[in-house]
């Protein structure tokens, strides 16, 4: 069976495909081609292109990620592999979207609960997650109200 080369456009379109996560397998149908080819290609295998990791690309990212940028942006103007960046990205405490508490954060928090919102629309007002909220207005509430809510009676 003659081998079907893959040009410069293909691999580039199976990227943009990978990176919206569609399978080896069904880029591999999609282009006549085997996965272990399309996994070859992606993968830039036996072409000695990997991009070796050093102290300098780490910081570059990490100074990336302080800007706001996202992994799919800072693999993407590295040429890096997005699952690379996040690996780097948790060493550094740099990963995930999330925010800071601070003392003001925490006041306003406290000052919407008061207002009798609950916490669900206290998280959107704030931008955090509805966890965070919980945890940290579990902490603030008294006994008497812990106790009330145990016992549903508010």
């Amino acid at each position: 069976m003659p081998r079907r080369k893959a040009t410069q456009e293909i691999v580039e379109e199976m990227r943009r495909l990978r990176r919206e996560g569609m399978s080896y397998g069904k880029i591999a149908v999609r282009f006549g081609l085997s996965p272990m080819t399309v996994y070859n290609h992606l993968q830039k295998k036996g072409k000695g292109r990997r991009t070796r990791i050093t102290p300098e690309i780490v910081e570059e990212m990490a100074d990336m990620r302080r800007r706001g940028l996202t992994y799919e942006e800072i693999a993407e103007k590295l040429g890096i592999a997005f699952q690379t960046v996040a690996k780097y990205m948790r060493e550094e405490g740099l990963s995930g979207r999330r925010r800071k508490v601070t003392r003001e954060v925490m006041e306003r928090m406290r000052e919407l609960r008061m207002a009798g919102l609950p916490k669900k629309e206290i998280a959107s007002r704030l931008d955090l997650s509805y966890n965070t909220v919980l945890t940290y207005l579990k902490g603030e509430e008294g006994l008497l109200a812990r106790l009330r809510r145990r016992l549903g009676l508010g």
